[in-house]
């Protein structure tokens, strides 16, 4: 079931399927299609909700655009998105003026001035200047200089063209403040983490950078965007040391369940990092779950100890075909996992190539058990399909290819077979008897009833 939110748009109430999330930095947003055939996103800060827009296009070199583009995506299902939409809430749209009001009341106004900067697809870009340029103007008056510069910076990343950015960093009173902000320092973070963590950002995937970053979010209690930057990081450049303090992170925050929901959208992005394929290996096959582990098995190929091997072994003994999850064709990939289990290996070819029967023809299976039969050696069912496939077009041989049909549970071949053979040999009570066991089988208990009655009355002539 597709994740979903619900947005008040003035007197109207959108549905919409969340299809993904970018993690850009304090900022996420949130892009979902709603049921008025709109494409909305939905923005939020820190985790506190901001403002849900549609929207027609995306400017290509706003934050928004950058975010899709440059950092961590999370598509649903995905708890850190379960984290922003809790069941039953609903975000409502407002107005660029209430945004502003909203912003002022919840956080500092430098900020509120960053926060500005992600609307530029939605709110022209020279009204967002001016209302940065009203902060800045506001902390001169107040001779926050410090402060002015911070904005500055904001203003050289969103407009570095605009002539009053440039006029801007040429003031003396300004400039003094560049060093500052040249190079991480405990300075840098005392006096505008904001910027601190833009920098160290930046930096990524470098291993100091990094570390000091989670540091930043760790102060902040920013957990939530310390797993994001884990996520990102660990598709980047997977280590070792990196997925340890991942799980780490998980581990504190989420439950094995939701955890592992994590892994495994971590994993279809690093499918070769043996660390992460080994521990979902190990939780599917503690909690059973046969359909995703078979995949992953017949993907990547991944080696079992000796204990795994037997434990899948046990699972598949209870595994059906017929689930409709499995790719029934791929699993002769499985075949060295039964090197010398043959009695686990029989269990197991019976059941595929009763199903494989149905779609397949005997030469065609023949060739798909050859894996088998180099792994666990000549098994009975092997030899029943070699039987099967020499006596096909055998006239001689359908009562003989009845009794295998059936053994593989092919039950209309079966009754084929035998029909065939009750022609054949008219006073011959065998065949008759084969019809009845088969209708049984079939659940048409009349009909077997009735050749029962007939192969009675046969052997009674006989006599």
């Amino acid at each position: 079931m597709a994740a979903q939110l619900t947005i008040t748009d003035r007197k109207h109430v959108v549905h919409a399927d969340i299809e993904r999330m970018a993690v850009f930095l304090q900022g996420k947003f949130v892009e979902a299609t709603g049921d008025d055939g709109r494409l909305w996103y939905v923005f939020f800060y820190k985790d506190h909700y901001l403002n849900a827009i549609p929207a027609t296009k995306i400017k290509r070199g706003s934050k928004v655009a950058q975010a899709f583009r440059d950092c961590i995506v999370l598509e649903p299902p995905h708890p850190l998105i379960d984290l922003l939409f809790q069941p039953g809430c609903s975000f409502k749209t407002i107005h660029f003026a209430q945004l502003t009001g909203k912003m002022e009341k919840l956080f500092p106004p430098l900020e509120a001035a960053w926060i500005a900067t992600f609307f530029e697809s939605f709110v022209p870009k020279r009204k967002l200047f001016e209302y940065i340029q009203s902060i800045f103007y506001e902390y001169r008056r107040n001779g926050q200089l410090l402060q002015c510069a911070r904005i500055l910076r904001i203003l050289k990343d969103f407009a570095p063209k605009q002539s009053w950015v440039k006029q801007m960093s040429r003031d003396l009173n300004l400039i003094k403040y560049d060093k500052l902000f040249q190079s991480y320092s405990p300075e840098l973070i005392r006096k505008d983490p904001l910027y601190a963590e833009k920098l160290l950002y930046e930096k990524m995937p470098d291993a100091e950078a990094f570390a000091k970053l989670c540091d930043l979010l760790r102060a902040q209690n920013r957990w939530a965007d310390e797993i994001a930057l884990s996520l990102e990081q660990m598709e980047s450049s997977p280590t070792d040391t990196g997925y340890k303090a991942l799980l780490e992170r998980l581990d504190a925050h989420f439950e094995e369940a939701e955890k592992m929901a994590i892994l495994e959208n971590l994993y279809a992005r690093i499918r070769q990092f043996e660390p992460l394929q080994q521990d979902l290996l190990k939780f599917y096959i503690e909690t059973k779950q046969l359909e995703k582990m078979i995949p992953m098995m017949l993907e990547e190929q991944i080696q079992l100890s000796a204990k795994q091997a037997e434990k899948v072994e046990k699972m598949l003994e209870s595994w059906s075909p017929d689930d409709g999850e499995t790719d029934v064709e791929a699993l002769n990939r499985l075949a060295p996992l039964f090197s010398g289990h043959p009695a686990q290996a029989e269990k197991f070819v019976v059941k595929c190539t009763s199903y494989l029967l149905q779609h397949r023809d005997t030469s065609y299976i023949l060739e798909w058990l050859l894996p088998f039969k180099k792994a666990a050696g000549h098994l009975p069912a092997i030899r029943k399909v070699e039987q099967m496939h020499q006596m096909a077009d055998d006239p001689d041989k359908q009562s003989l290819l009845g009794e295998l049909y059936f053994e593989f549970g092919q039950y209309d071949r079966a009754l084929d077979c035998f029909s065939w053979e009750m022609e054949l040999r008219e006073n011959d009570p065998a065949p008759v008897k084969w019809l009845s066991k088969i209708y049984h089988e079939l659940g048409m208990q009349a009909e077997s009833n009735a050749y029962r009655n007939l192969y009675i009355d046969m052997e009674k002539r006989r006599a």
